[in-house]
């Protein structure tokens, strides 16, 4: 017996009572929970189309497979820290300091909203998924070139000392990320909330980062 196709026919589009974006925003956001909870490997069609409520064929009407939906999620998710660079500081006669402030923060708040690909993440460097290298290109690797060139800028106009800048991207970030991922950690360790808020924690990265935690005499 030939197996049937989940696909629509091509311009064909299943009957539902949403928009088109409305429906596919929904899918994503779905998507995005499940892939979350089981990588791209564990996660299926089946459970995204249930989680969305709508059936497989609507989401094969709007993305071609799995791996298509999956690089959906992450394009949709990595697009906010893209916007981290249309603001206007970056492009101004600002200071160094004022610009990795700008985006310490703006970072922070990214990570805020975005747990469930914190997770994705994880899953992904963990079994050195084949969708990083496409991850690394589409994303960090322009976030990792701007950063280099705002510290250079910095070491050039003497606002900050000679580094290797790779190393200090890899740091800064890192300070970052991990105080998220170790967040429910150190709340159970200190008995009490860690604050990670945007100005607050914001603040301590970047004056960790200009001025270190020695004391001066």
């Amino acid at each position: 017996m030939k197996r049937q196709s989940h696909k629509q026919p091509a311009g064909r589009r299943p009957k539902t009572g949403r928009t088109d974006g409305d429906t596919r925003a929904a899918i994503l956001a779905a998507a995005r929970r499940v892939f979350a909870q089981h990588g791209l490997d564990g996660a299926s069609v089946r459970e995204v189309a249930e989680t969305a409520k709508v059936n497989n064929a609507m989401i094969y009407y709007h993305f071609k497979d799995k791996e298509d939906l999956y690089r959906a999620v992450l394009t949709n998710s990595f697009s906010t820290m893209t916007d981290i660079w249309s603001d206007p500081v970056f492009t101004s006669e600002s200071t160094v300091r004022q610009k990795v402030e700008k985006y310490v923060e703006s970072f922070i708040r990214f990570q805020k909203g975005n747990e469930d690909l914190r997770r994705i993440m994880a899953m992904e460097f963990a079994g050195s998924g084949g969708n990083i290298t496409w991850i690394c290109e589409s994303y960090f690797a322009d976030n990792y070139a701007r950063l280099v060139r705002i510290f250079k800028q910095g070491m050039k106009n003497g606002e900050l000392k000679k580094f290797d800048p790779s190393l200090a991207v890899a740091s800064l970030i890192g300070v970052i990320i991990h105080n998220f991922i170790l967040q429910p950690m150190a709340e159970h360790i200190h008995g009490k909330g860690v604050n990670l808020s945007p100005k607050k924690f914001g603040a301590f990265v970047t004056d960790l980062f200009f001025n270190g935690l020695s004391a001066r005499s």
